[in-house]
């Protein structure tokens, strides 16, 4: 199904009176990385919420179906009703993408990058430019992002997917709606060139 790309305005009293109501019921908390989708040269942090690219290759992990042969990692925990909403927050990374896929999303070569598909949406940073994509189709965000932190936020019955930054005020960035046919898991990649690996770090926020 063709995915409608939605412009509706979310401002801060959006988030806010949603969280009081209950509307977004589970926090960041909840959301647990799963070494075994991790690329072997991506290193998962003991809680389960930090994802590092690294050089050195993760040798003791079993090369199975599930695991993303480029730098990628989705969660082990899966959505399939609900609102839900977590942070992220990227350490010097200048090239990344956060967001949300299937399970059924490939493992490997260009189609399995999230948001290069169309059973994943992602929020994208490339340098100092951000844009969201879905099925290869890439909108640029003309705003300028100061904050290192986004909040992905989940409406699975609505269909829909928001991305915030995390700054003062909060502000809306984008809304996917489509409709989800398919359990979700959040998912994280890192591009960043390799000379700057060891400090480049995906983070979900508790």
């Amino acid at each position: 199904m063709m995915t409608v790309i939605s412009d509706t305005l979310h401002t801060l009293c959006d988030i806010i009176s949603g969280i009081r109501s209950g509307i977004y019921v589970e926090g960041p908390g909840d959301i647990l990385l799963d070494v075994n989708t991790a690329h072997n040269n991506l290193h998962i942090s003991g809680d389960l919420k930090t994802a590092t690219r690294t050089q050195e290759k993760k040798k003791n992990r079993p090369e199975t179906a599930e695991r993303f042969q480029d730098y990628q990692v989705m969660s082990s925990r899966r959505f399939t009703s609900g609102r839900h909403y977590w942070d992220v927050e990227g350490s010097r990374s200048e090239r990344w993408r956060v967001g949300m896929c299937y399970p059924s999303i490939d493992r490997r070569g260009r189609q399995s990058y999230i948001g290069d598909n169309n059973k994943s949406w992602s929020l994208m940073r490339n340098n100092n430019e951000y844009s969201v994509i879905h099925d290869s189709n890439e909108i640029q965000l003309r705003d300028n992002i100061s904050s290192d932190g986004v909040r992905i936020c989940l409406d699975y019955e609505a269909g829909e997917l928001s991305f915030y930054e995390l700054c003062d005020p909060i502000r809306h960035l984008h809304t996917f709606t489509t409709t989800f046919t398919e359990p979700l898991h959040a998912a994280l990649c890192i591009f960043s060139p390799l000379f700057r690996c060891g400090s480049i770090c995906l983070r979900i926020c508790s």
